[in-house]
Formats: structure tokens, C-alpha cells, sequence
């Protein structure tokens, strides 16, 4: 509906301007807003077209508006009237029949409802990115269900999508992986070993050994390291990405690609990319970075844990385009850091051609996202097409204590075990519930619950009832009989201001998709479900024994079955986009029994 108004104002200023009484000549470059007012006693939208224009025509913006009011061209017939407020602002209000028109728009669009037609644009989601030395956990359980939310938003806006997954394969970590699979290895044969710090004690790893011997038999044996460790490492990758993949499933998460570290190592271009820089002239050598000298490092910073690593080498000019510090990047021994890596993995991600790149990180990730973005501008890409999404930890609660280890396993709560038993669709709305850089407890009692207190439940539920609407009346001989039989004259039947007010927010979903997806923003969309389920579980309760939607009246009978059939059309469309089942069929809360 918002475009009735909007095209209207664009049409009315093209003429004014025609008719020599506004001097502007670019009416669709105007930027004015177009809103749904704060009090709905105010009209349907409002839009501060004169307020924004009162400069630039040298008028005041009341004599502006009144210009606008005389003049006004509306384009699709859908304006009843429009009222000039305080100093400027025109308040909209809509006919009878634009308004009830959205039911046939919703319903002519079905699933594809909220969604956008292509854009032409190619988006890159990198999420999760676990690394592959172990399962998918707690810890990257947000992540895992925001990022995968952002990459359906992305697709519903328009989007050319590519979700992909980046597999941390090469360095000290699965170096430490494969000797810890070699020792279970021993172990399966008979021989004695003993696990040092920083080895994989967990039994997962004896798992591998297991599939590494079934492969392999007995052969690495009596090798010397540098034969096996890497064949250890390899089997250990690759079982245990399997592993993530399979829980991922369970998400209802999927990759497109899963881009390994290790292949940029082998082709040479983590190295190749310091030559790069050098050829830049973004590079120095130095024991420290500029500026640094008498920097004191914190106990538990990297930079102090590893500090007899960092003997200098050489540094990246970070610090001249964002960061707080310039970034060394090859030790004086030659060897990459990690950031080296990483800044080779983004280059690629701009050399494939991506429109915009996204990453999901881990809040504890938020210093990284001023070094890699000072990376890419020093390789004269445009890092403002690199974008970030920072989640916040998550804290597990059960019996109002905070949980850390699963009940069935005994060791840190892996993503695959929290949905076992809860549910993935709970665990998806949970994480997508707040702002990614919120923190959140999730209350383990409450998402099981069948009741009103569980917010899942009752965003589910309102899907539900809906469709128990629509079953009750087809069982009694009314059925809704579609949108082919919906004629303007029985949608005039709609005429409760909460069926009005469902009507326009239903409207609202193609922008609440499109914005959020701009601003990287999923919860907007779950805001927006909850809002209307709000707005419906409301009338349904208000009106039960006075305005039923089943009556003998057939024709307001089919209005609001249509009404129902909108409902559940916007919100199974939506929860499509969040990636949230819509049942039709949920036990009603003992509450509403």
C-alpha cells in the first residue's frame, strides 16, 4: 500500500513543477520518507515531503503542503483524503478498497510473498566456519542459525547468494589434531600412549583413528612423522568436516562451497600475497611495529602469549587505513601468521567478484574486522563492500543455573546434542530473536514448554491457528473458497479497524525484507511475524463471541476466511525467509484450551 502514496507525491510534484510552482525539477530524486504514523488515529502513512523541501523551494512547508493537498494527482484512485498537520507533515489515509486489495496481492503472490525480484547482485555469506578439529558447538551455535538466516534474507531481497564455509585446515592446530589421531592409532594396535598439553583428549578423535585404520590398516605404523602427519591430517579434516556437515543438516543450515585454507598454501599465494604488499609499498621490516615501543601488552592478550614468537619481521601499514596498530605478517624466520592467510582469503573472495561479502563472526573475532578491512584497501579493493556481523556468546540455562557440558555426553555442549533436545526451530528462533551483538540466555525449560510463556510456541502457534481456522470452516460446509472468488465487493466485508490495521502491516513485509536484509538485520523480519501474530492472536480473542470469523453471513464468512488465508500466507512466507517451520497443527496452549 505504501506505493499508492508514494507514487502518488512523486506524480504530484512532477506536475506542480510542470505548472510552474515548484522549482524542482527531479521529483523522484527527492528524498522524502513515506510511514506508517505513531498514532493510527492519524491516517495510514504519513510522509514530510513539504518538511524536505521547504529549503530548496525557499517556502514554508505548510504552504508547501497545501500546494501538494490542491494539486495532488492520484495515480491508482487509492486515496480517501489527506490532512495537513503541524508545521508540514501530510497524514494519508487510504480507501476501503486499497486496504482490502492486500488480501488478493498476498494471496496472488502465495510463498513468494515479502520477496523481491532479482537485483543482479552477487552476495558472499561466509558463517560458521568451525574449526576442524572437533564438532560443531555452543559456541558457534548462533552463528550457525544467524548466518544461515542472513543468506535467506539475502536470497529473498534479490539476491545472487553464495554461502560458504571456510575450513581452517592448515597450521598448528590440525598439525596438533593429526598427532593426537596418530597416538589413538597406536592405541587401536596395542601400544602405549600418553596425550601432552594441548592435545585432543576427547572421544571423538579415538573415532578417527578408528576410520584412519579401516583405511589404511597397519602401514603408518613404524613411520617417522613426516610420513603420516600429513595422511593424519587429511582423514581427521575430512571426518571431521563430515561430522559438521551432517550437523549443520540438522540445523537446517547448507554451504555452497567449503573453501580450504590449505589450498591457498599449497598454490603458494599466502606467500605471494606479502609480495604483493611489498610491490605496494605497504609493507616494512622492523623488531616491532611504528608506534609500539613502549606499548604494554595485557597478560592475556595474544600478542603477549605469543609474544617469543613475534621477534619482528614484516609489517602492514594497517594501522594508515583503520586499525589501531600495523600487523606483522611474516615472521623474520618466513613463516605467514594466521592474519596472512586470512587477508590471501578475503582477496579472494574480491577477485571471484562479489558485490557484497559478509562474514559471521564471533564477537571475540571484533578485532580482526579493522585489520581486514585495512588489508583490502591496501590492495586497492573497496572494503566498504566487506561487511561484518558480530555475534555475542551464548549462555545455556537449565533450573536457572548456567549449563556448560552436555547431560548425555559429559563434555562441552555441542550444537548436535542442544538440538536433540530442544528442537532446531527453537534454537533458530532463540538465536535470531535479538540483535547479534546482544547477548542472550537460553532457558532450556522455557522452549519446551507448551504455553504462552515460550515465545516460539506462540510465533508457531499463530501459523497454526490460522490453518485450524481454515480446516474448521471447510469440516462446517463453509471452506474458503479462494482467491478467484474474491470479488472487491465481499472484501468490503473488512471493516474492524484490527482487520484494517492486519491489512497494513501485512503490506509492510516486501520493505521489512528488503531493509533488513540491507542493514544485515533478521530479527527485523521476526519482529515483524511477532507483531502480526500479536495483532491476529488479538482480534481473534477480542471478536470470538461477537464477530466470529464463521458465521451464516457467507459473504463476510469468506472476507475473513480470506483475511485468515493472508495471515497465514504472510507469516508461512516470512518463516520460510528466517528458516522457522510453519505447522498447521500445534496443541493449543492450556491457556487458550
Amino acid at each position: 500500500m505504501k506505493h499508492f502514496v508514494t507514487d502518488a507525491v512523486q506524480a504530484t510534484l512532477a506536475a506542480l513543477h510542470q505548472q510552474g510552482v515548484l522549482k524542482t525539477s527531479a521529483p523522484r530524486a527527492v528524498g522524502f520518507s513515506v510511514d506508517p504514523p505513531k498514532n493510527a488515529a492519524h491516517g495510514d502513512f504519513a510522509c514530510n515531503v513539504a518538511m524536505v523541501l521547504a529549503k530548496v523551494e525557499g517556502q514554508p512547508p505548510r504552504k508547501l503542503a497545501e500546494a501538494i493537498v490542491a494539486g495532488l494527482v492520484d495515480v491508482h484512485g487509492a486515496i480517501d483524503k489527506v490532512d495537513i498537520a503541524g508545521p508540514g507533515f501530510l497524514n494519508f489515509t487510504l480507501s476501503a478498497r486499497a486496504v482490502t486489495g492486500v488480501v488478493r496481492t498476498v494471496l496472488a503472490a502465495g510463498e513468494t510473498w515479502g520477496r523481491s525480484p532479482s537485483s543482479g547482485k552477487r552476495v558472499l555469506v561466509e558463517y560458521v566456519s568451525a574449526n576442524p578439529t572437533g564438532p560443531v558447538h555452543i559456541g558457534h551455535a548462533r552463528g550457525t542459525f544467524v548466518g544461515d538466516a542472513l543468506a535467506r534474507l539475502l536470497s529473498a531481497a534479490g539476491h545472487d547468494v553464495v554461502r560458504e564455509f571456510y575450513v581452517n585446515d592448515w597450521g598448528k592446530q590440525v598439525e596438533t589434531l593429526g598427532r593426537t589421531i596418530h597416538k589413538r592409532y597406536r592405541e587401536l594396535f596395542g601400544q602405549q600412549v600418553t596425550l601432552v598439553d594441548g592435545e585432543y583428549p576427547a572421544e571423538y578423535v579415538k573415532d578417527l583413528a578408528r576410520a584412519w585404520k579401516d583405511e589404511d590398516g597397519a602401514c603408518w605404523l613404524d613411520q617417522p612423522e613426516a610420513l603420516w602427519l600429513e595422511r593424519a591430517i587429511e582423514v581427521g579434516v575430512r571426518e571431521n568436516v563430515t561430522a559438521i556437515k551432517r550437523t549443520l543438516a540438522l540445523a537446517g543450515a547448507q554451504h555452497d562451497t567449503f573453501f580450504s585454507e590449505s589450498t591457498l598454501h599449497k598454490a603458494g599465494r599466502v606467500r605471494a600475497i606479502v609480495d604483493t604488499y611489498r610491490a605496494r609499498g605497504a609493507t616494512y621490516d622492523a623488531d616491532v611495529a611504528r608506534g609500539t615501543e613502549d606499548k604494554v601488552r595485557r597478560d592475556e592478550s595474544k600478542a603477549a602469549q605469543f609474544e617469543d614468537r613475534q621477534k619482528g619481521g614484516t609489517f602492514l601499514l594497517t594501522a594508515d587505513h583503520g586499525d589501531d596498530e600495523d600487523r606483522i605478517i611474516l615472521r623474520r624466520d618466513g613463516t605467514p601468521v594466521y592474519l596472512t592467510a586470512d587477508l590471501t582469503y578475503h582477496h579472494d573472495k574480491f577477485e571471484r567478484g562479489f558485490d557484497r561479502i559478509v562474514d559471521v563472526f564471533g564477537a571475540d573475532h571484533a578485532g580482526h574486522v579493522p585489520r581486514l578491512k585495512a588489508g583490502m584497501t591496501l590492495l586497492g579493493h573497496d572494503a566498504k563492500k566487506l561487511e561484518f556481523v558480530l555475534v555475542q556468546i551464548v549462555r545455556l540455562v537449565r533450573d536457572g543455573q548456567e549449563v556448560k557440558v552436555s547431560k548425555r555426553k559429559g563434555t562441552v555442549f555441542e550444537l548436535a546434542d542442544l538440538i536433540d533436545e530442544v528442537g532446531a526451530d527453537p534454537c533458530r528462533f532463540i538465536f535470531l530473536m535479538k540483535t547479534a551483538n546482544a547477548q542472550i540466555d537460553f532457558d532450556l525449560d522455557i522452549v519446551q514448554k507448551k504455553a504462552n510463556d515460550n515465545p516460539v510456541y506462540t510465533f508457531q502457534y499463530g501459523h497454526a491457528r490460522c490453518a485450524s481456522i481454515l480446516k474448521k470452516a471447510a469440516e462446517q460446509g463453509q471452506p474458503f473458497a479462494g482467491l478467484d472468488a474474491l470479488t472487491p465487493a465481499v472484501l468490503d466485508a473488512l471493516m474492524l479497524p484490527e482487520e484494517r490495521a492486519m491489512l497494513k502491516k501485512m503490506s509492510l513485509l516486501p520493505e521489512v525484507v528488503a531493509n533488513a536484509a540491507d542493514t544485515l538485520e533478521p530479527h527485523r523480519v521476526l519482529y515483524f511475524c511477532q507483531e502480526l501474530i500479536a495483532e491476529f492472536h488479538s482480534y481473534f480473542t477480542k471478536y470470538k463471541r461477537t464477530e466470529r470469523v464463521i458465521t451464516d453471513d457467507r459473504d463476510k464468512t469468506q472476507a475473513r476466511l480470506a483475511l485468515v488465508a493472508a495471515v497465514k500466507a504472510t507469516l508461512k512466507s516470512a518463516f520460510a525467509i528466517l528458516g522457522v517451520d510453519a505447522p498447521d497443527h500445534m496443541t493449543a496452549p492450556e491457556e487458550d484450551a
